[in-house]
């Protein structure tokens, strides 16, 4: 297993030097580009505070994300000036957590990229505002958006890169705010909850942390948490643990961002929680298994937001306890990896966690890449080695072998006929043929879209998915002319509408709707 230790390099090392080291007060006001990942390094980690980082970072780990709980940043309302590990803000105090403050500054310095998980609103924030979130007061939103923006602004500024303590370059506001256990505005146990009340706490959260952060660091990522309940059949508003539809946060959103980049942080946790089983019929729920519905509705419900288009998976994990097991746990990672890679517009996949949590296990939970005591289950060196083109030679395995393309398959199943995709076929569906389209566009090329026609889908250049199929995802970008080693991608169909693609102008004896373009045969 020496390939699970650090390789950091001199380079890399080098080139961060300047984001670690206080900038002259020349250069202090030019803000830092984005830190793009790339497709290979797609794959980040909740870390858990691991003790031996470069365990994480030397297994050419793109990012982190921690937890940066408000109420522990300001416990009580303190007015500067302010005492020694405190960070003054607007005027205000906040203490630094030691340990927080370290880990950022540390990961930086290893080259990942930070993502900021902002929550946890302090009592006096709460301002008598009737609270029942069955997570705790740290889950109800604040009376004042504003002060939960400040916070945000305080993050941005601190961790901009350029003072000396490392740079968060991704915030997601709040937590799975379309759930009322982790994000409760007063109603529920009080009250039924209304929707445009809910929304409308959402987009002023939203929309202040958003314009604090931007105004710090022009170039970060602002974006809004979902958990996998997506579809518009699983929202109810009344009794026990009310939810919306993340249709109707992302519609509430929209309409109420004005001209920001609003983007999007999914959960896309399996259905139930503890199982390791999913696949693409699990609408209404987003999970490993129909990631692909998400970006494709956002493709066919935003087609001017291309911000929308940009999706980070920033927690999810998967179960290895009964039902599942370390080694079935292990091989459906590696699963996930191949469904994430298979759908252009993820950006960043966090798995969630490093190791397991005791109140977790406790509950039948282990989603864990180690176990409590900190022994490596299958499933570390599945995520570990998967990506690891940093090798001579490189090892890659779970999707990160095709890069730069997509793997575009198509299946027959007697009952249920033909499928397309570049995500795992349906269960009962055997493997007909393979092509290679790019996971990013090129020039000369075209995205092609899934969308579900009855008990199979079709492909096609129409982000609407023709007049409002339900929406699978976007497969990839192929050539619109002939490019050496490609060859031509019919859309076929056989009588009725099972639709499937093929190489043949003649689709095999079945009736030829058009071409699609050009792909790599694989």
């Amino acid at each position: 297993m020496n390939r699970l230790r650090s390789r950091a390099g001199a380079v890399l090392a080098a080139a961060l030097l300047a984001v670690l080291v206080a900038p002259s007060v020349a250069h202090a006001a030019v803000p830092l580009p984005y830190p793009d990942r790339g497709d290979y390094r797609i794959k980040a980690i909740q870390p858990d505070f691991w003790p031996n980082q470069d365990e994480i970072a030397g297994n050419n780990t793109g990012g982190v994300a921690m937890n940066l709980v408000w109420a522990a940043w300001e416990g009580q309302v303190t007015a500067a000036p302010c005492a020694d590990g405190q960070q003054e803000y607007d005027a205000h105090c906040f203490t630094v957590p030691a340990d927080v403050d370290s880990a950022i500054h540390d990961w930086t310095a290893r080259g990942l990229v930070v993502t900021g998980v902002l929550y946890g609103t302090p009592s006096w924030a709460l301002g008598g505002k009737p609270c029942s979130a069955a997570s705790g007061p740290q889950f109800c939103t604040p009376a004042d958006p504003a002060d939960f923006a400040r916070f945000a602004g305080m993050i941005a500024q601190r961790y901009d890169g350029l003072h000396g303590h490392g740079r968060v370059a991704d915030f997601v506001v709040q937590n799975e705010v379309n759930t009322h256990d982790w994000f409760d505005y007063g109603c529920g146990a009080n009250a039924p909850c209304d929707t445009n009340r809910w929304l409308d706490e959402i987009g002023a959260l939203y929309d202040g942390a958003y314009d604090r952060v931007v105004a710090e660091q022009p170039y970060a990522k602002v974006l809004i948490s979902l958990d996998h309940q997506f579809g518009q059949e699983v929202e109810h508003t009344g009794g026990p643990a009310p939810v919306l539809a993340g249709t109707t946060v992302l519609r509430g959103l929209a309409a109420r961002a004005g001209g920001r980049a609003w983007r999007v942080a999914m959960h896309p946790y399996p259905n139930p929680l503890r199982s390791a089983v999913f696949g693409p019929d699990d609408y209404p729920y987003v999970t490993y298994g129909d990631v692909g519905i998400l970006l494709g509705w956002l493709h066919a419900t935003f087609p001017g937001t291309p911000s929308a288009w940009d999706v980070q998976l920033t927690e999810s994990g998967i179960n290895s306890l009964s039902p599942s097991s370390p080694q079935t746990q292990a091989n459906a990672i590696c699963t996930a990896f191949r469904n994430v890679l298979g759908t252009p517009g993820i950006s960043n996949y966090v798995y969630h966690r490093m190791t397991d949590h005791p109140v977790e296990v406790a509950a039948g939970l282990a989603l864990g890449l180690h176990d409590t005591q900190g022994a490596a289950k299958p499933a570390w060196a599945t995520w570990a080695l998967a990506n690891r083109n940093d090798l001579n030679p490189p090892q890659l395995s779970c999707g990160f072998e095709t890069l730069p393309y997509t793997t575009v398959t198509r299946g027959y199943s007697g009952s249920r006929g033909h499928w397309a995709s570049s995500r795992a076929l349906p269960a009962g569906f055997a493997v007909e043929k393979r092509w290679h389209f790019y996971r990013e566009q090129v020039p000369g090329t075209i995205a092609l879209y899934e969308c579900k026609v009855n008990t199979h889908n079709l492909l096609t250049q129409d982000p609407g998915c023709e007049g409002g199929l339900l929406p699978l995802g976007p497969v990839g970008f192929l050539y619109t002319s002939p490019q050496p080693g490609t060859g031509p991608v019919f859309r076929c169909r056989i009588a009725g509408d099972d639709h499937f693609i093929s190489p043949s102008a003649d689709c095999e004896g079945q009736t030829t709707e058009h071409l699609l373009g050009y792909a790599f045969p694989a």
